[in-house]
Formats: C-alpha cells, sequence, structure tokens
C-alpha cells in the first residue's frame, strides 16, 4: 500500500469533515426549541445520528470490496448494489421503529412524562428520519463508489469518513423538519 496515495486521499477529506462535523453542531444546537416542545426527542438524536453512519459507513466497504473484487464490472446496477440497497432500508426502517420502543423503556428512569402523543410523534419523527435519511445517504454512498471507480480512487479511503459527516449533517437537518412538521401534532 502506497502511503503517500493514502494520505493525498484522505486528507483533504478528514479535513472537510471536522468542518461538517461543526457544521451538524450548529444545526443541532439549533433545535434546542424543538427539543423542548417535543421532551425526551434529545435522547434518540445520538442513536439515529449513529445508526445512519454505522450502516452507511458498512455499505460503503461493502460496495468498496465488491468494487475491489469486481462484482461492480457493470456499475452500480449489479445484484450486489440491489441486494446491499435492500438490506441497507430494511435495517434502517427496522432500526428506526426500535428507537420510540427504548425511549418507552429509558422514560421510567427520565425525570419528566413522555405521554403517548409524544410517543407517537417521536416514532413519527424517528422512522421518517430514519428512511429518508437512509435514502439520502444511499445516493451519496453511489456517487462516492462511482467517483472511486471513474478517478481510480480507493473507496475505503473516503467512503467511511464522509458518509459518517454527511450523515450527520443530513440527519440532522431531515430530523429538524420532520421535527417542525410532526411537533405541530402536540399544540
Amino acid at each position: 500500500m502506497n502511503r503517500k496515495k493514502v494520505l493525498v486521499e484522505t486528507l483533504p477529506v478528514l479535513f472537510l469533515c471536522v468542518l461538517g462535523g461543526s457544521l451538524a453542531g450548529y444545526f443541532l444546537g439549533s433545535m434546542a426549541e424543538i427539543f423542548e416542545l417535543i421532551p425526551g426527542l434529545i435522547i434518540i438524536v445520538p442513536a439515529i445520528i449513529d445508526m445512519r453512519g454505522n450502516i452507511c459507513s458498512a455499505l460503503g466497504s461493502r460496495l468498496g470490496s465488491a468494487m475491489h473484487l469486481g462484482l461492480l464490472d457493470g456499475g452500480l446496477t449489479s445484484d450486489v448494489t440491489y441486494e446491499n440497497f435492500k438490506g441497507t432500508m430494511s435495517l434502517s426502517l427496522f432500526v428506526s421503529v426500535l428507537f420510540p420502543v427504548f425511549l418507552l423503556l429509558t422514560s421510567l428512569f427520565l425525570p419528566f412524562t413522555i405521554t403517548f402523543r409524544i410517543l407517537v410523534v417521536i416514532a413519527l419523527i424517528s422512522v421518517t428520519t430514519g428512511v429518508t435519511s437512509a435514502i439520502v445517504l444511499l445516493l451519496v454512498t453511489f456517487a462516492i463508489i462511482w467517483f472511486s471507480i471513474k478517478f481510480k480512487i480507493d473507496p475505503d479511503n473516503i467512503s467511511g469518513p464522509v458518509l459518517t459527516t454527511v450523515g450527520d449533517i443530513a440527519t440532522l437537518i431531515i430530523m429538524f423538519g420532520y421535527a417542525v412538521l410532526f411537533g405541530g401534532l402536540l399544540l
């Protein structure tokens, strides 16, 4: 492995990821009013953000391996891509449904009450955010793999950091939008 090649491919990406992480922190800070309106939502934010990074980074790694093995010679329309797409969407939906359940269990130890209406709103936010951000990150993942194939860059050097950073930003923006949309049900 050529260390210089790895450094040239990863250093600019990591710098942009630091800036992206700061942007994600800004979006999280701007959601303070939403967290006051929907008590308990802040508890599932780390889980939803982490889910996006974990699922889509794994997808990027699988597609990168498929590229190295020559399984993507036909491009991103192969069976490998389709099966990974189905798996990513299924896992995203399943895990997004679990977050409100864990919130309900956690709420037994919280200093405030999670009412049924709040739980329904959080469930709506969790599932719609999980599925929508999965679609966005799937597109970003496929773009990274396409870019890597086209410019002969190792996707393993860039997919993980890019997907986790873009996932943080996109998930927070999407969650904010759905929280504003569904938060109106609590008024």
